[in-house]
């Protein structure tokens, strides 16, 4: 297996959101109706699995109108922001 050394990703979508299920799929999925590709990510549960933050990292900065569908998706969504990396 060939791993890239280097990550074509130039942004970061980072989620805080509470452990429950479908919440990343959400996530997922509006991604993909933007036609974002997700390069890398991972998700932290944090003690007691009330609350965890996921980090992804995409091929491209979403929208203002995706990152506000994705917030309107769920309501276990607790943050969102995304950073260039």
């Amino acid at each position: 297996m060939n791993l890239a050394k280097e990550t074509p990703a130039t942004h970061m979508l980072i989620v805080r959101h509470r452990d429950r299920p479908g919440v990343l799929a959400h996530v997922f999925d509006r991604l993909r109706s933007g036609l974002i590709n997700v390069q890398e990510t991972e998700n932290v549960v944090f003690e007691g699995a009330d609350a965890a933050v996921a980090r992804i990292n995409l091929d491209q900065a979403p929208s203002d109108a995706l990152l506000q569908a994705i917030r309107a998706g769920s309501g276990d969504i607790l943050d969102l922001h995304v950073i260039a990396i």
